[in-house]
């Protein structure tokens, strides 16, 4: 087959992102691939990522300054509404991606059309780029089934059809932490989900994250509501209920005792 080169929409909102902002952004103009755009939305930071940002001028990078914070989702949304792409990337502005990143998603997405979203493996790294850890390894079909009860999809390692920006709902009031993976199963519920097990993605922990900041009760109760949204919507059948009712336990005992801790009940 004849490869094609469609127009891949890179999404990244930024705020206060100084210290990793340069090398996620180079990580998308040293691709192999070649046609991309890259569309950031600054989320009105306060340090120095204007400076750094005023320093990528190219028609194919397109910076949107906001002038008062709007949170993630929000700006994500925004970003959603500048896409020209056929596919639509998202990279956080704290990670970054293999050279070859794009090119292997677009392939897998450009010869099967019942696929509507392509994750990688990811590397975990610290704030110095030092290696922590690899995500696991997962057939499709072992994928297939724990999807819809956990979450195997690195927001950085996510390339979808830009159809679902207009077709499906991108934001659920009900989600403040987990609603990109919730617009993932929602693409997971018409479409097939491809899982590439090459290490195309380098997620990074630090201290600022949302995971490390957020508050532990709040991850749990979206949890629950998640796997609730799978089940409402017939993601789990017989081969995955074990692992739902397994996953819902725990992560209402957590909750649970969140709470519990919380209230100081």
């Amino acid at each position: 087959m004849r490869m094609s080169y469609p127009l891949v929409s890179v999404v990244m909102t930024v705020f206060n992102g100084e210290k990793f902002l340069s090398k996620s952004i180079n990580s998308i103009i040293n691709q192999s691939y070649k046609n991309w755009e890259l569309i950031i939305v600054n989320d009105n930071s306060q340090d120095s990522t204007n400076k750094i940002l005023n320093k990528y001028q190219s028609k194919n990078i397109k910076i949107i300054n906001l002038k008062k914070n709007i949170g993630a989702f929000k700006a994500t949304n925004l970003a959603f509404k500048k896409v020209k792409g056929k596919y639509t990337a998202i990279l956080d502005a704290d990670d970054y991606s293999h050279p070859k990143r794009i090119s292997g998603q677009v392939i897998e997405l450009e010869k099967n059309s019942d696929i509507g979203l392509v994750i990688t493996k990811y590397k975990l790294v610290d704030e110095n780029n030092n290696f922590i850890k690899k995500s696991r390894h997962f057939s499709q079909k072992d994928f297939n089934k724990r999807f819809p009860c956990e979450n195997l999809a690195c927001n950085s390692s996510a390339m979808f059809r830009s159809k679902f920006i207009q077709e499906l709902k991108f934001y659920d009031k009900f989600f403040f932490y987990m609603y990109d993976y919730n617009f993932y199963l929602k693409i997971f519920k018409i479409s097939k989900v491809k899982i590439i097990n090459k290490f195309y993605t380098f997620y990074r922990v630090h201290k600022n994250q949302r995971t490390q900041t957020l508050k532990k009760n709040i991850i749990f109760k979206e949890n629950l509501l998640i796997l609730l949204w799978s089940m409402k919507n017939l993601l789990i059948n017989f081969n995955n209920a074990a692992l739902f009712f397994k996953r819902f336990f725990i992560n209402f005992i957590k909750y649970f005792f969140a709470i519990t801790i919380k209230y100081n009940i």
